[in-house]
């Protein structure tokens, strides 16, 4: 039996295989781009040449040499070897969001006589970026080549290299401002801030409009263990949730009260922590009365020397001896026996609570005058408390439907007021 005869195209094929395995080089004259295409460029200048000759970057891999047969960008240059450097895109490369380039080129040394250098330093490879600046040949010959790469940033990139930039600039800004005014003030030893009572009279100047503040001293406890185990928590819970968190100024916070007032279109929320309302109680006199920027700027930089000189039990018991509540009241210690009657130890959940919750405006929201308010407030105050964790639902509910019990004194003092 006759063995089959070969294909007659069978030697052809593995010629024409054989030259589909060889790299082809670019022809970059023939190239032509579309007039709004952007793709990157390596721009090689020749020491005799009057402009840089432009090379587009569309392929994977790219030869530099003095060899036309093997070089893909042809360098006439004694420097350069025949074949001395390679280009390469690497695919691999993922950027953040997008926003940067989805791949980078890598220059690389093929073993050059010369070499590559980027200043004074030789590479053997390195990652191109926009417009830096290479030399084939040590730069400071005459001879040598220079090779920039181009890339140009698209709008996203820009203007995320902006934002940055002006937010390093700002924190620069922020930290020598705050590092000036630092030394505008001491917190320790702490400056007492508890004042004496305020009296309005009417024109006469003999009658009050208000009753006397009852004669009772301003009590300061030792230890947070001296107040109810309802209190801190309550406060928290009204006023600064992450405060064991935060370094005495919220950025959460900021950042909540900063979208609710713009898209409520006023001061609709604020977002002092403790730590800054402790800053505007005991040193008023350097942080200022009046309603603007400057004065919660000196409020945060307080707040922010406070954190660091004291502890966040020690700035909470502070709080809770100092802070004002209403009618001559300085610290929950005196609020307790004004309103309930009894030491500060002894609030149970309901009173804790109500205290925290006229914090706000202690003279406008009291349970005797505006009891309804007080309620509110109260609840709110409860309602944070067990969405928390500080309380249990229980509990936050046997709390709410309590009665605010206020001392007979208290209601004496609050009901006989002519205005």
């Amino acid at each position: 039996m006759n063995s089959p005869r070969p294909p007659r195209k069978t030697i052809l094929t593995s010629l024409t295989n054989l030259l589909q395995g060889v790299p082809t080089k670019v022809k970059f004259s023939q190239l032509q781009l579309k007039p709004n295409a952007k793709v990157a460029e390596v721009w090689v200048q020749l020491p005799e040449a009057a402009k840089a000759e432009v090379y587009p970057l569309l392929g994977d891999r790219y030869l530099m040499g003095r060899s036309s047969q093997s070089c893909d960008i042809v360098i006439r240059n004694s420097l350069v070897s025949q074949t001395h450097a390679s280009i390469t895109r690497d695919r691999g490369d993922r950027w953040f969001l997008g926003l940067l380039p989805r791949t980078r080129f890598r220059l690389r040394d093929e073993n050059s006589t010369n070499g590559i250098y980027k200043g004074k330093r030789r590479l053997r490879s390195t990652t191109l970026y926009h417009n830096q600046v290479y030399t084939l040949g040590p730069p400071d010959l005459a001879d040598a080549i220079r090779v920039q790469f181009k890339e140009e940033p698209s709008f996203w990139l820009k203007t995320l290299r902006l934002l940055l930039y002006s937010l390093s600039g700002g924190t620069a800004l922020a930290t020598m401002a705050i590092a000036l005014a630092w030394q505008g003030f001491s917190v320790s030893p702490m400056p007492n801030s508890v004042q004496g009572p305020v009296v309005v009279y009417a024109r006469d100047g003999q009658t009050p409009l208000s009753p006397l503040p009852p004669n009772q001293s301003h009590v300061e406890q030792k230890s947070l263990r001296d107040y109810s185990s309802y209190l801190p928590k309550a406060v928290m819970a009204s006023e600064d949730s992450r405060f064991y968190w935060h370094p005495g100024v919220d950025p959460i916070g900021i950042t909540r009260a900063v979208v609710a007032n713009v898209a409520g279109g006023g001061i609709k929320e604020g977002a002092s922590t403790i730590t800054q309302q402790l800053a505007r109680n005991i040193l008023r006199s350097y942080v200022g009365s009046e309603d603007s920027a400057a004065r919660k700027v000196r409020e945060a930089v307080v707040a922010l020397k406070l954190e660091t000189a004291y502890s966040k039990d020690q700035l909470m018991l502070l709080y809770l001896n100092r802070v004002y509540l209403g009618y001559g009241n300085y610290g929950f210690a005196d609020a307790s026996q004004f309103y309930f009657g009894k030491p500060a130890k002894d609030l149970d959940l309901n009173e804790a609570a109500t205290l925290a919750g006229i914090l706000p405006a202690p003279n406008a929201f009291n349970p005797v005058r505006n009891y309804q308010d007080a309620v509110e407030y109260r609840n709110r105050v409860l309602e944070r408390m067990v969405e928390q964790g500080m309380v249990s639902k229980e509990e936050g509910d046997n709390a709410r439907r309590s009665r605010i019990q206020i001392s007979p004194k208290a209601r004496e003092t609050l009901t006989s007021g002519i205005a």
